[in-house]
């Protein structure tokens, strides 16, 4: 009798155990459940009404005494516990996620250089002494010098042009230059006065910019989208208008040449792809001041982040409508074997990452050069949209998540994103709409980046105001519209 006893005190023991996993786990998953917040509410309501039911249905039948119901009472715990640990796997990594990629905060990382003249004998940081010569409205400048008057024991000085201060390190009027990365591979390459042979680096360093955005969230609302290239230079630039009322999407293409004034310049103009050389955030107060518009938000997007993310979700689908041939750029963390040029066909076909930055990259095999690129563009992220939203993504969720992640930097808000994906989930059908901003190719403008006459595109007037008209009339527009 005791030992029937005790078996009956253990086997109790271990339903009891089993009930308390259950619930432990049930309240844990729905934690999570309310803290992504990206459920509709009668959504929410109807997925926690069943994970509760099921949960204590469980618990009620392995308290009925007859041993079959108990029976039937541990498969459904055990199949809730298996729930409930899926769904918190899934669910963490998409919380963590959100609040990594939507904290309204913004980490930008930029490399620097000193440089000095090929002819030198400087070769390394230790060699970096008495003065070191900057360009006085280089991007985030103040933290830069922060960080260099760290680690190096020199004097600073401004010069008022960046082409003439690169000229002076060549000819050995100065020892060294500070400099950003891109601006010095890309003054480099637009201006053929100037040799890369003539110059070295002799040391590199990173600086990190956290740049926080606090707005309201509203129903309607500009991103601005930046696609940089290896160099820094901004390749692909659009304006997202976005009606959360009326579902519906506009982008409005910009080429990366077009000629505007530079804000806070007082009236210097230059290419909008050269604006990075500025403080931080000149090329969305340029834009902002050019189309007369609000630019809530901004998007940097990397090429290694794109790429990455292509291949993780097996791909996308692109429609071309003539056969050209594209040239993939080298990048640092890709497949250095797939390099180089490849052709597209007329018509649909699949392109991994390396070939989808290929064909977002190409220009040169188009008649209108930067303006087909730009509907390339166009086509490239809508099919990105398309293939996440069609395709079963739960066997590698954590790891597009992590792709996702490296693809941009931004300052949207959590919140901005789960609205879009309560939307999205609750069966919203989003109209997106392209445009495009043309204009007239110059080959002899005024380029500030480089104090000379160089290439520039100069704005249509009326593309210009149809494509502000059209964006503030989506921004107005209401639900019943």
């Amino acid at each position: 009798m005791k030992k029937n006893k005790r078996k009956i005190t253990i086997y109790k023991n271990k339903l009891n155990f089993i009930s308390i996993i259950a619930i432990i786990l049930l309240i844990i998953l729905l934690i999570f459940v309310f803290n992504v917040n990206i459920l509709p509410i009668k959504y929410l309501i109807l997925i926690v009404s069943l994970l509760l039911i099921i949960n204590l249905l469980g618990i009620m039948l392995i308290n009925i005494r007859r041993k079959v119901t108990q029976i039937i009472g541990v498969v459904i715990l055990v199949l809730c516990i298996g729930i409930n640990i899926v769904g918190s796997y899934y669910l963490y990594y998409t919380n963590s996620f959100l609040n990594e990629s939507f904290n309204s905060t913004r980490k930008t990382v930029s490399t620097y250089y000193i440089v000095t003249s090929k002819k030198n004998k400087f070769s390394q940081k230790g060699d970096i002494k008495e003065k070191v010569y900057y360009y006085k409205d280089s991007a985030n400048i103040k933290n830069v010098l922060k960080k260099s008057k760290e680690e190096l024991n020199v004097e600073f000085s401004p010069y008022d042009d960046v082409t003439t201060m690169i000229n002076d390190v060549i000819n050995q009027k100065i020892d060294f230059m500070l400099i950003d990365k891109s601006s010095y591979h890309v003054i480099l390459n637009l201006n053929n006065k100037i040799e890369k042979k003539n110059l070295k680096v002799v040391y590199e360093f990173n600086v990190q910019r956290i740049t926080r955005h606090k707005n309201k969230v509203k129903e309607s609302f500009n991103i601005y989208i930046r696609g940089i290239d290896t160099d820094g230079l901004s390749d692909f630039n659009t304006i997202i208008t976005i009606n959360t009322q009326t579902h519906e999407v506009l982008l409005t293409s910009i080429p990366r040449d077009y000629y505007m004034e530079i804000y806070g310049t007082n009236g210097k103009k230059d290419s909008l792809s050269h604006m990075f050389i500025y403080p931080d955030g000149t090329s969305k107060k340029s834009l902002e001041q050019f189309f007369d518009i609000t630019l809530d938000y901004s998007v940097n997007i990397t090429p290694e982040g794109v790429v990455d993310l292509v291949d993780k979700i097996g791909g996308i689908t692109y429609c071309s409508d003539q056969d050209f041939d594209a040239y993939i750029p080298a990048l640092n963390s890709a497949d250095k074997t797939k390099n180089g040029w490849f052709h597209i066909n007329k018509g649909c076909q699949q392109l991994d990452g390396m070939e989808t930055y290929g064909v977002a990259h190409e220009r040169n095999s188009f008649v209108g050069r930067d303006r087909m690129r730009q509907k390339n563009c166009q086509k490239i992220i809508i099919a990105i949209f398309e293939k996440m939203i069609s395709t079963n993504l739960v066997a590698n969720y954590t790891e597009i998540l992590n792709s996702l992640s490296n693809v941009y930097t931004t300052d949207i808000s959590r919140e901005v994103i789960t609205d879009i994906a309560k939307d999205t989930i609750n069966g919203a059908e989003w109209n997106i709409m392209t445009q495009s901003v043309d204009g007239t190719d110059k080959w002899d403008a005024d380029i500030a980046i480089l104090n000379d006459k160089g290439y520039a595109m100069i704005p249509n007037e009326s593309d210009v105001i149809n494509a502000t008209k059209k964006i503030n009339e989506l921004l107005k527009k209401k639900k019943n519209d």
